[in-house]
């Protein structure tokens, strides 16, 4: 993946664009598995917090973990804002890519939300990916990771065909509008998503305007269970709705809920307390260990 995020552009409004665009039946499902698990709980791709905060408030100790830096501070000011505390100090986030990463923790569950697992299109990059995941799962640990199902429907559209997605009212009275182009690669099963998202005075004049591409990589169902499969995991359960509704090929989303196959923890059971983690990040030379130290909120 690269080292820097789409997501750093569109931070500061992350919340009223994307965030709103997910219903957020996906924040109930979630935070009722993290209960359930209890013990620490990791988000891959935390962004600004939309679930690691809900996760907070219920009482779960969580680490985020998201390679913008931009939507990290976000979410650091959305916990300050909207958290006691207590609440504060069960809450670590750190800025890094979630197919190269190391902590010294174990977690009973681990979570994939909001089609994150789609930003990593080479192979390599979804084999480390999986295979840090299944090292860093606690003994009985969950894996749970959900992808929108692709549409036939926008697959057969011209790459040049226009999505005018929304035009929302902002607070101070301004309006923002996105409209976007996915260059498809049906060979490679990629689309190349190019947002532009427009700013307007009340009167429509055009205050500022941002464009950013990203490279997804989608999925169909049969897939991803070969995928996790080859992985070392056994997918426990599959869903088509955060409901629990059977998956069916009419189905927005696919969410599966996987457990490894067999045991296995590197890093044993650390208590999440610390407010210092080891990471590993990998250069061309292999592995290098670093001692850094998480944000807290």
């Amino acid at each position: 993946m690269p080292d820097t995020s789409p997501y750093d552009l569109i931070a500061e409004f992350y919340d009223e664009d994307m965030g709103l665009n997910n219903p957020g039946q996906d924040i109930g499902f979630y935070v009722q598995r993290a209960v359930r698990a209890g013990g620490n709980i990791l988000e891959l791709g935390c962004g600004t917090g939309r679930i690691t905060l809900p996760l907070v408030r219920a009482g779960c100790r969580a680490v985020g973990l998201d390679l913008s830096m931009p939507m990290l501070r976000r979410l650091q000011c959305k916990a300050a804002g909207s958290l006691l505390p207590e609440q504060r100090r069960q809450l670590l986030y750190f800025c890094a890519d979630m197919s190269a990463w190391a902590l010294d923790e174990s977690f009973t569950l681990i979570l994939c939300p909001f089609s994150a697992f789609t930003y990593l299109t080479e192979g390599k990059d979804r084999e480390r990916m999986l295979d840090t995941v299944r090292r860093h799962l606690a003994s009985g640990g969950v894996f749970i990771l959900d992808l929108f199902v692709p549409s036939q429907e926008i697959i057969r559209l011209p790459d040049d065909h226009v999505f005018h997605d929304y035009r929302r009212k902002r607070q101070d009275g301004t309006w923002l509008e996105r409209t976007k182009t996915i260059r498809k690669n049906i060979f490679n099963q990629t689309n190349l998503v190019c947002r532009t998202y427009r700013f307007l005075a009340s009167d429509g004049t055009l205050l500022r305007s941002i464009t950013t591409q990203s490279l997804i990589r989608y999925y169909l169902q049969k897939q991803m269970l070969q995928l996790l499969e080859n992985a070392g995991f056994a997918v426990m359960e599959q869903y088509g709705a955060f409901s629990g509704r059977p998956y069916l090929d009419s189905a927005d989303v696919m969410v599966f809920v996987c457990r490894p196959k067999y045991i296995f923890s590197q890093y044993g059971n650390a208590a999440i307390g610390s407010s210092t983690l080891t990471l590993a990040v990998k250069n061309g030379l292999g592995k290098r260990w670093l001692r850094k130290r998480a944000m807290r909120a």
